[in-house]
């Protein structure tokens, strides 16, 4: 019944995981001290970049470029306000627009009257 392989070999396991639970707990330990250490400027939670990522990025193609360097600039606030100020002048460039042309619909018929009365005054003796 009893098989002393196994039992030789179950307990090789369990101490097998109790050494990589031991060597886990040192080798955090040792980061910690290690960050602690050598801790840069930039603050504890700046992430470092891996050694290769220079290669993992994707080329960006020109008009990608472009275009994103277009929205950036049109969402900067200065360039907000300047469109805005642009579309409020066009607006009331044609609301000047539409107030000279009543008033030339409005002043035509008048005038036509003046004129007619102005050129039958005169022909009239």
């Amino acid at each position: 019944m009893r098989r002393p392989e196994f039992i030789s070999q179950s307990r090789r396991r369990v101490k097998r995981l109790a050494l990589q639970v031991e060597e886990r707990k040192l080798r955090e330990e040792f980061s910690r001290e290690r960050d602690g250490l050598f801790s840069r400027p930039g603050g504890p939670g700046r992430l470092q970049k891996p050694a290769g990522s220079a290669l993992l990025r994707r080329a960006v193609p020109r008009r990608e470029m472009i275009q994103r360097s277009k929205q950036i600039y049109e969402s900067l606030p200065e360039v907000q306000r300047r469109r805005e100020e642009e579309r409020r002048i066009a607006e009331y460039r044609s609301y000047r627009l539409n107030a000279q042309l009543y008033n030339k619909v409005r002043h035509k018929p008048l005038l036509s009257l003046t004129n007619t009365e102005n050129c039958s005054s005169t022909r009239s003796p």
